[in-house]
């Protein structure tokens, strides 16, 4: 029995030392220290993007590595279903003040002059939640900035396997990004968002006296998604 005892703990050490370092028991992939630069959230623009402020003072614009959440703030386009609760998560999991870790890759901004970054607060990183949580999809894989993208992927295809939010709709997430007509001819999604000549935005839910009738510049799967993107609920 000692003997086996011994065999087996043996066995163990042999398989713990030869386990990458870079990995932990979950085969997680932590931060490479040396790429690392401190940072404070200012501010959540979107759900892949944030602006910060660096130990220097200077402020910043960032964005995920790797990972594309639905449009909220992009100029001349209509928020995208599941966009605001993209941002909600993010806006939640980073407040205003929360001490951040940006871990770069091999590129330090896009065209756009935004850092890019996988960013890690406590022991998390959100690119790899939004994921994890359906609220984004693999996105802008350009080498070399790709030392996620296999973790990245085999978490996409869970999230898609589960139908987790962006993955509940069969044709919504396209590889140029997501295509919001193929939720609304969903009846899961068919509370109708409709601007008047005022600028008021009004949701209608089916059953309404006017819902037939409105032509919805925007569609939600459910009334606080409405809400949150400013609308208001029909009178009637």
């Amino acid at each position: 029995m000692r003997r086996y005892v011994v065999i087996s703990l043996l066995f163990l050490f042999v398989l713990i030392g030869c386990a990458p370092e870079e990995t932990d028991l979950l085969g997680i992939k932590q931060p490479d220290e040396e790429k690392v630069t401190k940072a404070t959230v200012e501010r959540v623009i979107d759900g892949d993007t944030l602006k910060v402020r660096l130990a220097d003072g200077k402020t910043e614009d960032v964005r995920l590595l790797l990972v594309d959440t639905p449009e909220t703030v992009k100029p001349d386009t209509p928020i995208q279903p599941y966009g605001t609760e993209a941002s909600q998560f993010t806006k939640e999991a980073l407040p205003s003040g929360t001490a951040i870790r940006l871990e770069r890759d091999q590129s330090r901004a896009d065209r756009y002059g935004r850092l890019l970054a996988y960013v890690w607060y406590g022991d998390k990183m959100l690119n790899q939640e939004l994921l994890r949580k359906g609220l984004a999809r693999v996105a802008f894989v350009y080498e070399p900035d790709t030392r996620y993208v296999d973790m990245f992927e085999q978490i996409e295809q869970e999230a898609q396997g589960a139908k987790k939010k962006i993955w509940e709709h069969d044709g919504y997430v396209t590889n140029r990004g997501f295509n919001a007509q193929a939720i609304n001819e969903t009846e899961s999604c068919a509370i109708k968002g409709n601007i008047n000549r005022s600028g008021k935005k009004i949701y209608h839910v089916p059953g309404g006296q006017s819902y037939d009738e409105v032509k919805p510049e925007q569609r939600f799967c459910t009334e606080k998604e409405a809400q949150d993107a400013g609308f208001v609920r029909a009178v009637r």
